[in-house]
């Protein structure tokens, strides 16, 4: 094989690597971007708004209890407020529920707090199987009071605990200016999920 021979051949060989290495990052990025979206598509059917990012680097936050008030059937929130205070709490008077473990409440805790990448996250204050109201965030985390259980803050996908499979439930809202909305027939509605 002559010299000339041997380079084409090398070349060649080379190009068709390079070929192979680029169709396998191509499939490598659809699955990817196939995986982000499958692991955000339930907060993005929710409709989350986004704010501002917020940083929780290296932080235990309580959160603080506010009032919601109500106009025309719906929960009203003040953006500002949450956004000020980060992570907040509000109960909604008048909804009788029980949880499926038989605990009984005659309002719907509720939670409101601003996500890491900035989406505003209103769910209910309820990690149902342990029936927990109370919860904190560390870190990207929030974590509940009652048993431990740990959830990342951005998509409520369990990361370690006894109820992983059951995040505080998040909620439909809309933004009108400075306020939330929250259908009152929305939170009426709310059915506690089957545990397994």
């Amino acid at each position: 094989m002559s010299r000339e021979e041997k380079r084409s051949k090398f070349v060649e060989e080379k190009k068709s690597k390079a070929s192979t290495y680029f169709l396998i990052g191509i499939v490598v990025l659809i699955f990817a971007a196939g995986g982000v979206m499958y692991a955000t598509k339930g907060i993005r059917d929710k409709g989350l708004i986004n704010v501002g990012a917020v940083d929780y680097s290296g932080q235990n936050v309580n959160f603080n209890k506010i009032t919601a008030s109500e106009s025309n059937g719906d929960i009203v929130l003040d953006l500002n407020i949450i956004k000020e205070q980060k992570t907040t709490t509000f109960d909604v008077q008048g909804i009788d529920i029980s949880l499926n473990n038989g605990t009984p409440f005659n309002y719907l805790p509720m939670l409101a707090y601003v996500a890491p990448n900035g989406n505003l996250v209103v769910a209910t204050s309820l990690c149902e199987p342990c029936s927990g109201t109370e919860f904190h965030i560390e870190g990207d985390e929030l974590v509940c009071n009652t048993c431990g259980t740990r959830w990342y803050l951005g998509d409520m996908s369990g990361v370690s605990g006894g109820c992983p499979e059951y995040p505080p439930d998040i909620m439909k809202y809309t933004l009108e200016g400075d306020k939330v909305i929250i259908k009152q027939s929305d939170l009426q509605n709310w059915k506690p999920r089957e545990v397994l």
